[in-house]
């Protein structure tokens, strides 16, 4: 159970780099990159469940941003996250 609270944790950290690169605060690609990896091996890793397409399409997404892409998707990405460490915080039982 401590594994899902600190993934949850890892999540809102990737939601607010992945806001602060569209807003144009954060320029560093390699925390893109690192967080994308992050994402899809997650992904790969607890495979079987739709919100884990859901990860694979917000990495996918987080390099989109760093190469220009600016849409209202990032912030429902960013709510998708913040509910899933909301949620492995009630889970821990």
């Amino acid at each position: 159970m401590v594994v899902f609270i600190l993934l949850g944790f890892l999540d809102v950290i990737v939601a607010g780099l992945m806001i602060a690169t569209h807003l144009g605060f954060l320029h560093e690609w390699r925390a893109v990159i690192i967080s994308a990896v992050y994402l899809i091996g997650k992904s790969i890793f607890l495979r079987g469940s739709f919100l884990n397409l859901l990860d694979i399409l917000a990495a996918i997404y987080f390099v989109l941003i760093m190469l220009g892409v600016r849409t209202f998707l990032v912030y429902l990405f960013a709510l998708y996250m913040a509910y899933k460490l909301v949620t492995s915080l009630m889970m821990r039982g």
